[in-house]
């Protein structure tokens, strides 16, 4: 079983830190993985609740990141929905298209700088397959198998 933090570690190793994608909320640069309050399989830490789903997070700046999780305590499960639209609709609505297309350049060029330095290091680096590695590929694959599995069945596939 993974923890909350091991859960964040491992969301950064499969996608990149959230700061190299969008906010899902008002298109500006993110600064976290959310949560989205939406796996029947949550799991709770110190931390606050959490999931193992790697498809139960999207990338949020601080801002929306708060608002959304403020929403969430403050509204129940019936209405829940209707305010994050409108919540969501507000951030977007908060932000320039210009402020926005100037951080996406900005974005871009750093996600760029990141991938090309990932690469180097990983032709620099000696294939070694220890056991321990060896179970951490399997828990990643294990994990991104369950999110697999957990967006069928929403898409009504499963």
């Amino acid at each position: 079983m993974t923890g909350y933090k091991a859960m964040h570690k491992t969301l950064n190793s499969l996608r990149l830190p959230a700061r190299y994608s969008a906010c899902h909320w008002c298109g500006l640069s993110a600064n976290d993985w959310a949560y989205q309050w939406d796996d029947a399989e949550e799991l709770d830490s110190e931390h606050g609740p959490y999931s193992q789903n790697t498809t139960s997070y999207r990338a949020m700046c601080r801002r929306c990141h708060l608002r959304f999780d403020d929403a969430h305590r403050s509204y129940g499960a019936e209405r829940f929905p209707f305010e994050v639209a409108r919540l969501k609709e507000a951030a977007y609505a908060a932000v320039s298209d210009e402020r926005r297309a100037a951080d996406t350049r900005a974005r871009e060029a750093n996600r760029e700088v990141a991938l090309r330095h990932i690469e180097a290091q990983e032709a620099t680096r000696k294939p070694r397959r220890t056991k321990a590695s060896a179970t951490a590929i399997d828990d990643a694959l294990a994990l991104m198998a369950r999110g697999f599995r957990h967006n069928a069945l929403e898409r009504g596939e499963g």
